[in-house]
């Protein structure tokens, strides 16, 4: 995560966006909604308008701060999604962001309209394949980019797991220290740039996945995940893990409530919703749920969580990816997660 200010970062992004010659001026509003005042000076008039910082650049990001912020004429992020992108169109608001992209239309006559240069890896993200995602998951989970090492960490075959690793290498996120025989061996090129890509492709598999909807009483999730669904998971045998918010919660606290426990089951429990209602002492629902339960991703995303007592949280990485994914305080929250446990740092 930057430590740059949001006022710096805003003034950079535009700095590459607009046109070799600008002078541009960034002023702050509101710091509670990080909008600032801009002011473009060409060789014409000025040109004046609203920003605002969008953080990562989830939808829910936008959302946010559109809400905060009232008027806005342009918003600034990290890296704008398809969906947040589509959302600021539909509404009338010009964009920006770090990636280079650049959709501008100032009544004072500034127009500026931008694509971010292509990459291999940034247009491979919503390619990636289950395996390809856990096998990079194991990677920044500190387990060695070897076939053998991510085979057995993660419970894929010898052959997907060898497919996964050449693809990451032909994106750059994976290099070979020395050259290809006899003792060669393949490390994360960049930490940051395999997280980054991960979480994507994370965010794109799971708006795909199915999910079972259920509904439990308590008077507090946290407590009852911990002294009564997650000690009966476990008398089942069932392979599981919790994530998102109430794993953020017990491993690098930062929201202060989670309404919602998020799971995910072994596709054996999964594919039999009646019988995990009845397990975990719940109902399932078509809306006011409080529980979201999707299949296990893969092995290592149980394996490689940290266990607290009787629950077991998801990889560190999953859990930032779903955190992030969610946006607004949860991406807050996926940032504090990745400072506190240095997410990917082991990779």
């Amino acid at each position: 995560m930057s430590r740059r200010s949001p006022q710096t970062r805003i003034r950079a992004a535009l700095i590459a966006a607009l046109p070799p010659g600008c002078k541009i001026d960034v002023d702050q509003l509101d710091p509670l909604a990080r909008t600032f005042s801009v002011t473009v000076r060409t060789t014409g008039s000025p040109h004046r308008f609203v920003t605002g910082w969008a953080g990562e650049g989830w939808p829910a990001d936008v959302k946010r701060l559109a809400m905060l912020a009232g008027k806005i004429d342009v918003v600034l992020a990290h890296d704008l999604s398809t969906g947040a992108r589509e959302w600021l169109s539909d509404h009338g608001i010009g964009w920006v962001d770090e990636r280079g992209r650049a959709n501008i239309a100032i009544l004072s006559g500034l127009v500026v309209v931008r694509d971010a240069k292509p990459s291999v890896s940034e247009g491979s993200k919503a390619s990636w394949s289950a395996s390809t995602i856990a096998v990079a998951e194991a990677a920044l989970s500190g387990v060695e980019p070897r076939v053998a090492s991510i085979q057995h960490a993660a419970g894929l075959s010898r052959g997907a797991t060898a497919k996964a690793l050449a693809y990451l290498e032909e994106l750059g996120l994976l290099q070979h220290d020395v050259a290809r025989g006899p003792g060669s061996a393949r490390r994360v090129a960049d930490a940051n740039a395999l997280l980054d890509n991960y979480s994507h492709a994370v965010a794109v598999q799971e708006a795909k996945a199915p999910v079972v909807l259920m509904h439990r009483l308590w008077r507090d999730p946290i407590d009852s995940l911990g002294s009564e669904i997650a000690p009966a998971l476990n008398r089942s045998g069932v392979d599981w893990a919790v994530t998102a918010g109430a794993a953020s919660v017990l491993l690098a606290p930062y929201l202060s409530n989670v309404s919602v426990l998020e799971l995910y089951l072994g596709r054996e429990v999964f594919d039999d919703p009646l019988a995990l209602a009845d397990t975990i002492d719940a109902r399932v629902v078509e809306r006011g749920h409080r529980i979201e339960v999707r299949p296990l991703p893969s092995r290592i995303t149980s394996v490689a969580g940290t266990q607290i007592g009787d629950i077991r949280c998801a990889s560190s990485a999953r859990v930032y990816a779903d955190l992030l994914a969610k946006g607004g305080r949860f991406a807050e929250a996926a940032n504090h997660l990745k400072e506190v446990l240095h997410v990917g740092a082991s990779a």
